[in-house]
């Protein structure tokens, strides 16, 4: 295994956590205050970030990708507060949690559409997998 796939493995674990962490949280407090107190975790870790970098001279970045970036964390930041509103009071947390995980799928989708990536047959049959299990352990 090498250390990209050890640091995927890693990923998620923390992610799994993460879920788990947030369905405690979801329970007794509000999906807007989560992800303000996200959001000012954030601003805490960054010197830190910066830091790990090298400092922010570099810093890699331009005017697109910024704009492109500030877009997907306003997206994460809707799709955190739905989620956090549907673990609130969920008693399928890890059913809900499957449901959660197909993102994967969409972003295959958008990248075969948008960004001409092919779909090898492994990728075909690993998207089935992952959509039929999610279902399964979801629905059933």
């Amino acid at each position: 295994m090498n250390n990209s796939s050890a640091l995927l493995i890693l990923c998620v674990f923390i992610w799994g956590l993460t879920t788990f962490m947030q369905k405690l949280s979801a329970d007794k407090m509000s999906p807007m205050l989560m992800q303000i107190i996200i959001g000012i975790a954030f601003f805490i870790a960054t010197p830190f970030i910066i830091r790990l970098q090298g400092g922010i001279g570099n810093l890699k970045w331009n005017a697109v990708s910024v704009a492109l970036t500030f877009g997907a964390a306003f997206l994460s930041i809707t799709a955190n507060i739905i989620m956090y509103t549907a673990l609130s009071n969920n008693k399928h947390t890890g059913a809900s949690a499957m449901l959660i995980s197909l993102y994967p799928a969409v972003t295959l989708i958008l990248s075969a559409i948008f960004l001409h990536e092919q779909f090898s047959f492994g990728k075909i049959v690993g998207f089935l997998v992952m959509v039929g299990g999610a279902c399964l352990l979801t629905f059933c």
